[in-house]
């Protein structure tokens, strides 16, 4: 294989483009490097902010480290002070958009664990091109309140920092809503709790000791499995009923335990 030296069929103009290009594209790498160093900086700000009484009281067995340990003082503390939750046991899963924590309930709840899925910071920073997702949703308040004002859509078009709260509520109140609308109804999903911000409580699938696994993951014998791909198909029709459809409805996004099973 020979080397191709590609100057030699570009003009003065065409390389100049070319060098352009190289340089935005290490612009863009800086700005993005840029914007993690500040992100990061903001965060270990706010751990500095989150009052020493609550760090002392609220301490959970599951300790991670760094900016996660900043995410679960700020978000779930409110539901450790309002006896929600009285502990962290473990992490259930991460992801891009947000981590799946085990707690365990207060006993004032008659719950023993409860899942708290965290939404990371970023996740609603990046909700910018999420018009697809927002086709057919009322945009809602911290209330649960319809909004549906010029001034509000403009707000979010333009991405304004009132546009950005309003995306930030509307999409925790539409997961929360549409989770309570689907448990109402008798679908397979998990009991919404509660939510806060950034936070959605609700009913944990498996035991202390491992979560409820993936449908995939699952080794079923025929009768089971016809059971539940019956009761699936159900699961859907009621869904379409309450004019909702998931998004990835497949045994990656259902957990199975002891029988039972949730679309997540």
């Amino acid at each position: 294989m020979h080397k191709i030296d590609y100057d030699m069929y570009l003009d003065e103009g065409d390389t100049n483009l070319f060098a352009t290009k190289r340089i935005e594209r290490k612009n863009r790498r800086l700005t993005e490097r840029e914007k993690r160093v500040r992100f990061q900086a903001e965060l270990i700000e706010h751990a500095k902010k989150i009052p020493l009484d609550i760090q002392q009281n609220f301490n959970p067995s599951f300790q991670p480290g760094g900016h996660e340990r900043v995410w679960l003082l700020n978000y779930l503390e409110f539901f450790y002070n309002e006896q929600v939750i009285s502990d962290i046991l473990s992490k259930v899963k991460g992801g891009k958009e947000a981590n799946v924590y085990c707690c365990a309930a207060h006993p004032s709840t008659g719950l023993e664990l409860i899942a708290a899925k965290v939404y990371r910071p970023r996740m609603f920073r990046n909700l910018r091109n999420d018009s697809l997702y927002r086709q057919g949703r009322a945009i809602v308040n911290e209330e649960g309140k319809a909004v549906n004002g010029r001034r509000e859509s403009l707000a979010m078009q333009k991405n304004t920092r009132f546009g950005q709260v309003l995306r930030h509520v509307a999409w925790l109140e539409n997961e929360f809503q549409t989770m309570q609308m689907l448990h109402e109804a008798g679908a397979d999903v998990p009991k919404p709790l509660t939510q806060g911000d950034n936070v959605i409580l609700m009913e944990y699938a498996g035991d202390r000791s491992s979560p409820a696994e993936m449908l995939n993951h699952v080794r079923l014998d025929v009768s089971e499995a016809r059971r539940v791909f019956e009761r699936l198909v159900e699961d859907l029709e009621i869904m379409l009923a309450c004019h909702r459809v998931h998004a990835d409805f497949s045994a990656y996004n259902v957990l199975y335990w002891d029988g039972q099973f949730r679309i997540i």
